[in-house]
């Protein structure tokens, strides 16, 4: 019995014995451990430092900086690639544009050449055609004496004319109207096609009703006698306080219809020279010049 308890113990003795030294090893496996842990972070510090001195010396050798020239030599051969590329589609852009310029100055030629013809009445053709105005020959015909500072243009047939032939002829009552913006008289039947509505200052292309209703004239009050215009009668005394210093005047029928005659102001007296433009022979127009 004591024997037992005696090996009893030195058991436990040795048992103790060998979790002393167990201990102690695995805190020196652990010692070891951590120790290798700290020389691995400095290997991997000092790999590190290492390699960024090996790629700053690489960059600084003349191998990586050729390399590099040649990377951007690269870079700039492609950038002038498609600068080349670009030039070319911008001059076929240019060409393009440079073309219809030269259609459209050609077309303003064209128009220009236009506006400088006169359309006469060709004998030959038995037509009206467009011709430059060079092909018209031109040649003096006298000149025009002025003392009233002003120019009237009219068929003398229409003073000469007797009372009695112009109440016949004119005899049509029509009303009386005014243009709003000018103060111009004028008379005239709403469905009446035969007044030139551009001489006063409208639109042609309107009939009398539709500028009435547009506000452009207004019907004045009539009393039915004649002549229907007495300042503007082409057979009157052209006496007309309101409107002496008018540029132009409309000359009026007995019945008030605008178109029997027309004055120009010329803003003083003197000799005009008249001349006029024919084409093969046929007078085409007449020029005085003031």
């Amino acid at each position: 019995m004591v024997f037992e308890i005696i090996a009893t113990v030195a058991n436990l003795g040795a048992l103790t014995v060998i979790g002393f030294i167990y201990a102690a090893y695995v805190k020196n496996l652990r010692t070891m451990n951590s120790l290798k842990e700290t020389q691995l972070k400095v290997a991997e510090q000092n790999v590190k430092l290492w390699k960024d001195k090996a790629i700053e010396l690489e960059r600084k050798s003349p191998e990586f900086i050729e390399k590099q020239l040649n990377e951007r030599i690269k870079i700039r051969e492609e950038e002038i690639e498609r600068l080349a590329k670009d030039s070319d589609n911008h001059v076929e852009k240019i060409s393009l544009k440079n073309d219809e310029i030269e259609k459209l100055n050609e077309a303003v030629n064209k128009a220009h050449q236009y506006r400088k013809s006169i359309s006469v009445w060709d004998r030959d053709e038995r037509d009206f055609i467009e011709i430059p105005h060079s092909e018209l020959e031109q040649k003096p015909i006298g000149s025009l004496c002025v003392d009233s500072a002003s120019l009237m243009i009219c068929d003398p047939f229409y003073l000469k004319m007797r009372d009695e032939q112009e109440k016949e002829d004119f005899q049509t009552q029509t009303k009386k109207y005014k243009v709003v913006e000018t103060g111009e008289f004028f008379c005239t039947d709403l469905n009446d096609d035969y007044t030139d509505m551009e001489l006063l200052g409208l639109d042609e292309e309107l009939t009398p009703e539709q500028m009435l209703a547009m506000g452009l004239i207004e019907e004045v009050e009539y009393s039915g006698n004649l002549p229907a215009i007495e300042s503007t009668y082409i057979k009157g005394d052209f006496i007309d306080p309101e409107r002496v210093y008018r540029q132009v005047r409309h000359y009026s029928f007995l019945n008030g219809r605008v178109g029997a005659g027309i004055s120009i102001s010329l803003g003083g007296d003197g000799v005009y020279p008249v001349s006029v433009e024919s084409y093969k022979g046929e007078l085409q127009r007449i020029i005085i010049d003031i």
